[in-house]
């Protein structure tokens, strides 16, 4: 029987291979070497110059753009990471900072 899990639905080999849906051995063989390829590629590239993000021609390469890590810098030297106000991000014990920001306006909930 289907498992539903997350809005997703998963089911056993069994019910594949019944609906005929399973991919064939060929198939498999295929995609298994198209994987395999693209590790092998991946494994064999150069490192990312200081500063980028790892990648294949900026694709894929900054999956934090345009999240809270945005501006951030790391100090090449001492490898510490600065927010982008300039300030530490981290604590020595390596827990992440949180600087309270501007306190937000009061309202009367009444109003």
């Amino acid at each position: 029987m289907p498992k539903k899990v997350g809005g997703k639905t998963f089911h056993t080999r069994e019910e594949l291979e019944a609906r005929g849906v399973m991919p064939s051995p060929e198939e498999i063989a295929r995609n298994q070497k198209i994987l395999d390829d693209f590790n092998r590629t991946l494994r064999n590239a150069p490192p990312a110059p200081e500063g980028e993000a790892p990648g294949f021609g900026g694709r894929f390469s900054d999956d934090l753009g345009g999240t809270e890590f945005e501006g951030w810098t790391r100090d090449p030297k001492t490898g510490e990471w600065f927010d982008k106000k300039g300030r530490p991000a981290y604590y020595a014990d390596g827990r992440r900072i949180t600087y309270n920001e501007e306190p937000h306006e009061q309202r009367d909930p009444q109003q």
